[in-house]
């Protein structure tokens, strides 16, 4: 398994955290495909594209003055939660996803780590954000979402979500006035980038 960190990402892993990080990646290379839970990927890809970006949402966090509680909308096999919760081992992060399946899998997951901060939550992201909106200080999610879908259908109570903090992977910045949007670039191994739309919520 490829496992370089670009200069960046060093302050975020420790040894310890670096192991459980390979633990994980090898976990999405075998048990993740083999269950379905991701597609068919190399390990190279694997590494940069959900360990590293990943990682680029935990540099992100760490920024964030607030940030005790965060959640991962659709969280599929983990991404980017895992990674989040491994490196920011004194905060709760809710891994949600409408998916029995995943869910069964990511508490496994959870018992092959030995760590307790993530918590997979069965429910879908609307549900969720309806239900715990207030005790969450910051969303993310690697999946890319329509500024429309998360005001009409997630984020719907303008008053609870109000200064509420949103992470996006994106390819292009968000215009209106649903969002202020700082876009922050990830730098992969390979020399490529990623966006990582920084998004509060009025």
């Amino acid at each position: 398994m490829h496992t370089d960190y670009p200069s960046w990402s060093l302050p975020l892993v420790s040894e310890e955290k670096k192991k459980k990080i390979k633990i994980y990646a090898e976990w999405l290379s075998s048990e993740g495909i083999k269950k379905g839970l991701i597609s068919n990927k190399s390990d190279s890809y694997i590494w940069e594209e959900f360990i590293i970006h990943s990682l680029g949402f935990s540099r992100i966090i760490t920024k964030q003055k607030q940030n005790k509680s965060i959640c991962d909308l659709g969280t599929g096999a983990g991404i980017p939660g895992v990674p989040i919760a491994i490196t920011n081992p004194e905060k709760e992060v809710f891994l949600v996803d409408r998916s029995k399946k995943r869910i069964h899998e990511l508490e496994r997951l959870k018992s092959i780590l030995k760590i307790e901060n993530f918590v997979p939550t069965l429910s879908s992201a609307e549900d969720f954000v309806s239900e715990n909106v207030k005790k969450i200080d910051i969303f993310v999610s690697r999946c890319f979402m329509p500024a429309e879908k998360i005001k009409k259908q997630i984020f719907i109570d303008k008053e609870r979500r109000k200064r509420k903090i949103l992470l996006v992977s994106s390819n292009k910045e968000e215009k209106g006035n649903t969002f202020h949007v700082k876009q922050e670039k990830i730098l992969l191994n390979n020399g490529e980038t990623r966006n990582i739309d920084v998004l509060t919520l009025n």
